[in-house]
């Protein structure tokens, strides 16, 4: 029945890779589509059965059909015979005898076009970049890394601490790739019971184990074709860890108390507020699946060390929790108190912080009574060492300054850059620096 059907669909799209396949994924038709798409003559792969043959190393996720699958297409990276590598969007259908029982399928794919360079989102300083934002060097390094990593299916590490933002750089990395129409899924493993975590990862059938009394399909099958983000990756148990390691090693996955094996077609992106190395030191964590997981290591400073991108940070998180509404604005005051406290919580914890005062203020103005009570402290305690209003004022030198350089001294481009009135601009440049007035007056002109 395979093979007919096969045939048919075939001769209606002779461009495309049409296979067929029994229930024990043993190729029954391989079309002319499939030899030139691949690369690889019909006789090459017949009544061969996945990663049992050499030849098809590199197509068993062009083939494999599970009896689960779904008609809808996802997109997959293959190579060819040649070495070159393809994109393809695949369907599966999954077919079934009289009996109910799982006979096989057809697999059909069509060459998928890669994200062209124009399409991709280019950072721009102060300007919202998949729900980030930021005028810091570090930062700006961090958005052209994911610009950078993700056109490749490379694993990726995020480091850094709670609230920082490492869940937002995986999904921005998934929504710059080729993989960005497909599934972005994402599992913390600190949350999960250690006895449970393997079956959320990797799926079980029915009776595999007191209480499973259906099938699971765990998260490497969820996100099949799309991106699986990992976080908190170093509380896996080291019994797990090996397991994890062998799917990264060969590509493929076997649910609990399952027999067939399935391929794990997944970017994978991890992430941790650890020191792996200092981990895998101690003997907590497996080095030979550290060196698997952090191909690409990206790192995220906290807020504290980047205290110039909290006015900036405090104006976007409001104007999204305003949602249309009217912004309600920091007083100097309020604004203090934000950049003279150590932010343990980081960005998440800003955003909390700003949801508390808006609601306390009503939506008007939010000032220093309306902040949680941990920031009342952190002004004061701080005067001895740094007057607030000095500190206040060097970041906002700073951040003119910055934006002054970014435009290339084109004041206009510079004020709608901050937010401010040109005349406001000026003002505040002069009072910076007197001896530049007549300078940054006749560049106001002109712009």
């Amino acid at each position: 029945m395979q093979t007919s059907l096969a045939e048919q669909i075939a001769q209606l799209m002779p461009d495309a890779a049409v296979v067929a396949v029994d229930q024990h994924c043993k190729v029954r038709y391989w079309s002319p589509g499939a030899e030139k798409l691949l690369g690889l003559p019909a006789a090459a792969v017949m009544e061969e059965a996945g990663l049992t043959s050499d030849p098809c190393n590199s197509c068993q996720s062009a083939y494999e059909v599970a009896p689960h699958d779904k008609v809808d297409g996802r997109i997959i990276t293959l190579q060819t015979a040649g070495g070159q590598r393809r994109v393809v969007k695949k369907y599966t259908m999954p077919l079934f005898d009289a009996e109910g029982q799982f006979d096989g399928g057809i697999a059909v794919l069509i060459a998928y076009p890669t994200i062209p360079q124009e399409d991709v989102t280019q950072p721009v300083s102060g300007k919202p970049y998949h729900g980030m934002i930021s005028h810091d060097k570090a930062m700006q390094d961090v958005f052209l890394m994911i610009n950078r990593v993700a056109r490749t299916d490379l694993p990726v590490l995020v480091r850094g601490e709670s609230g920082t933002g490492k869940e937002l750089v995986a999904r921005a990395i998934h929504e710059e790739s080729r993989r960005q129409g497909q599934s972005f899924v994402a599992i913390n493993c600190a949350t999960l019971n250690p006895n449970i975590l393997e079956s959320e990862l990797f799926g079980h059938v029915k009776g595999a184990f007191t209480g499973a009394i259906r099938q699971h399909v765990g998260v490497f099958e969820q996100a099949r074709g799309g991106t699986l983000f990992l976080d908190e990756i170093a509380e896996i148990p080291l019994d797990l860890q090996a397991k994890l390691l062998r799917v990264l090693e060969t590509g493929e996955f076997t649910p609990l108390g399952g027999e067939q094996r399935l391929i794990a077609d997944v970017r994978i992106i991890t992430a941790t507020h650890r020191a792996l190395r200092e981990e895998a030191k101690s003997g907590r964590f497996r080095h030979d699946l550290l060196y698997r997981l952090r191909v690409i290591p990206i790192f995220l400073p906290p807020l504290r060390e980047r205290r110039r991108d909290i006015p900036l940070l405090a104006k976007h998180l409001l104007r999204e929790q305003a949602n249309g509404s009217p912004v309600p604005e920091l007083t100097s005051a309020a604004m203090e108190q934000l950049l003279q406290y150590d932010w343990p919580g980081n960005v998440r914890e800003l955003r909390n912080v700003l949801s508390y005062a808006w609601v306390m203020s009503n939506g008007a103005s939010i000032d220093v009574q309306h902040l949680p009570a941990e920031l009342h402290g952190s002004l004061s305690s701080s005067r001895s060492t740094t007057p607030a209003h000095s500190s206040r004022k060097r970041l906002e030198q700073e951040e003119i300054q910055a934006a002054v350089e970014r435009h290339h001294g084109n004041l206009s481009q510079v004020a709608q850059a901050l937010g401010i009135s040109r005349t406001t601009l000026w003002r505040k440049l002069k009072q910076q620096n007197p001896n530049q007035t007549t300078e940054h007056s006749e560049n106001l002109d002109a712009s």
